[in-house]
């Protein structure tokens, strides 16, 4: 039967095991700030009682204890709201990305205000019209038009710093990226590691766990539960390749990569990324479509030539665009960008799973494995890019149908002429009053510049500049550029200044448009103004001051959209998180409460064991009297 020794057994078991508990809720308390700490719980159980009773082993009174001892020490979390704070963060990321750059475009363009190019529009059209009863306005239509050109350009130039500065953020989230996975498969060893020596390693997969929510904020991710608590690790909708293909690329077994892998982390099916610097098309490249020559850097390291390989890739131009507007590839773990077959299957093409586009190789753009997250922060500038060069594209067809409806009424032409020009019944003078401020190399400015204008380089003719009186107001000139009229008309002037309300469709402007392409069917002798050839209108058209207020609109739509996104993500990740730390978050009150109910049984248990010990002295020091 137990005895008093077996009593002080239990008491001490309680010692230990309350001290346990103390420990740990001190630990709790330690941590109640640290980010992704989750509250940890000693789980006590009795210990195993005296042998059962048998036949030859009456029971007693009862089956006795044998105290307490601490099974495991848990941390407390709930896999659940861990994927919907990550699948909501993913989101939150996305929009918060889009918001921060569409706030800089807004900017940008600097609309509405006096200075904007809006405004600039209406007071270069009101010029002309002034200048059509006066030709002493010639100079302030001179100024009013380089002061257009001069926003243009800076608009657009600001667009692409726009660009190269979300190109900077990707390239940053890529080396993030491969140095967070690098993280998570360390750990997620270590955990194996002290799960295989029966122990519960909280700690280190709170920081496992916190790695997995910043990576779900990059891109979505999918975690799929192994075996000791480890994970394997892979892009949520397998982050396709590209817009018709719903696949990532896959390993020789036909399984999605994984980005982690828990039973095999060196394995050469463990992806990762790398980033593309720049995309030039190579030499007799002209028309866009054709081979580019592309360098990527191995894991977005670019700070040494060791991880540089360039590749030759043939694509079209719109291929060319989508790459550059995501700039991401899948690679292996050593940084080299996979190839995948062209049978369509999406599995990359080396038996042993590792990447093969390297230095110098000749693909398509098929086999180019385009990484294209779901969400995330990447996925958010990604849709900046595209927005951007939406942008630019409108800016682009803004700039050059001004540029070529204004130059068609100077010219009375709708082709090109040469300034001087008095061939073919074309009069002399300045025929081109918008101009292409970097023009070809052929020593002479020709049709291929005017058709070349965009909103990059669109500027006024300089021998405008420097003498505003040789600008075409008047009817007739003679082959000097002499005008045929008196000083009074301004006829030409006029037209331009009806140019505000024509209807062009200038939506449907191309890098390669001509002037005639653009005003040919609208520039004849039925839209004669005072005998001369004015535009205009087309159904379906605009004109050119409500084609630039859309391209306003456009933005400011997209931009209030990523606001309003910012704001209900960030109330639903709030949610979400709320409900997470109600679940592992560390209540002091609750702790406390804890502490205060562990202290009581620390010292209940100390004074079992002081009472067995006088027990014992009464039994052994008692009898001796």
């Amino acid at each position: 039967m137990p005895g008093l020794f077996s009593i002080f057994n239990t008491a001490k078991s309680g010692l230990f095991s309350q001290q346990t508990a103390i420990n740990v809720t001190s630990h709790n308390i330690a941590n109640a700030s640290t980010d992704g700490y989750s509250r940890q719980r000693a789980d006590l159980v009795t210990t195993s009682p005296y042998t059962m009773p048998s036949m030859d082993n009456s029971a007693g009174a009862g089956q006795l204890g044998t105290g307490v001892t601490v099974a495991s020490i848990d941390r407390i979390r709930d896999i659940f709201l861990d994927y919907q704070v990550r699948v909501q963060m993913g989101v939150s990321g996305q929009y918060t990305a889009k918001d921060k750059y569409l706030t800089q475009v807004e900017n940008a363009l600097n609309e509405p205000t006096d200075t904007g190019i809006s405004s600039l529009v209406q007071q270069f059209f009101s010029s002309w019209q002034d200048l059509s009863s006066s030709t002493e306005n010639a100079s302030t239509v001179a100024q009013q038009a380089y002061q257009l050109t001069n926003s243009i350009n800076s608009t657009y130039s600001q667009l692409t710093s726009i660009k190269n500065n979300t190109n900077t953020e990707i390239k940053d989230l890529v080396v993030d990226i491969n140095g967070m996975l690098s993280q998570i498969s360390k750990l997620n060893q270590q955990i194996k590691d002290v799960k295989i020596s029966g122990q519960n390693p909280n700690d280190l997969m709170d920081s496992r766990d916190l790695l997995l929510d910043q990576l779900s904020s990059e891109f979505g991710i999918t975690i799929n539960q192994r075996s000791l608590d480890g994970i394997d690790v892979t892009t949520s909708n397998d982050g396709a390749i590209k817009e018709d293909n719903g696949t990532a690329p896959l390993g020789t077994d036909g399984s999605p990569l994984n980005i982690v892998q828990s039973d095999n982390p060196d394995s050469y099916d463990v992806a990762g990324f790398s980033y593309i610097t720049s995309i030039t098309p190579a030499e007799g490249n002209t028309t866009g479509d054709g081979d580019y020559t592309v360098v990527y850097y191995r894991k977005g390291d670019t700070l040494t030539d060791d991880n540089k390989v360039t590749l030759t890739v043939t694509m079209t131009a719109d291929e060319a665009k989508q790459l550059d507007e995501s700039r991401v590839l899948w690679a292996d773990k050593d940084g080299m960008a996979y190839s995948v077959k062209n049978d369509g299957s999406g599995e990359i093409t080396n038996s042993d799973g590792t990447g093969d586009l390297t230095d110098g190789s000749t693909v398509n753009f098929a086999q180019l494995a385009l990484f294209k997250p779901p969400t995330g922060e990447l996925k958010g500038y990604m849709a900046v890019q595209q927005n951007v060069d939406d942008y630019q594209d409108t800016l682009n067809k803004f700039a050059k149908a001004l540029a070529l409806s204004v130059n068609a009424i100077i010219s009375q032409s709708s082709s090109w002429v040469a300034d001087g020009d008095n061939a073919d019944s074309h009069e002399g003078g300045i025929n081109n009053f918008f101009v292409n401020a970097d023009p070809g190399t052929s020593g002479s400015y020709t049709a291929e510049d005017e058709n070349s204008i965009n909103a990059e380089n669109i500027t006024v003719n300089v021998a405008i500049l420097n003498d505003p009186s040789k600008i075409k107001t008047a009817t007739k000139y003679d082959s000097k550029g002499n005008s045929l009229n008196d000083s009074t008309d301004g006829n030409r002037a006029a037209a331009i200044a009806q140019l505000a309300n024509s209807l062009m469709n200038i939506q449907s402007v191309t890098s390669t448009s001509t002037r005639d392409e653009l005003v040919e069917d609208i520039f004849s002798t039925n839209d004669k103004l005072n005998n001369v050839y004015s535009v205009g209108s087309v159904t379906g058209g605009s004109t050119i001051d409500n084609y630039f207020d859309d391209l306003v609109n456009k933005v400011g739509m997209h931009e209030q959209e990523a606001k309003n996104q910012v704001s209900n993500e960030a109330t639903q990740l709030a949610n979400y998180t709320q409900s997470r730390e109600s679940v592992s978050g560390v209540s002091m009150d609750e702790e406390m409460t804890n502490l205060i109910q562990f202290q009581h049984c620390y010292q209940a248990n100390a004074k079992m064991i002081s009472t067995i010990d006088e027990l014992l002295d009464v039994v052994v020091n008692g009898l001796k009297k």
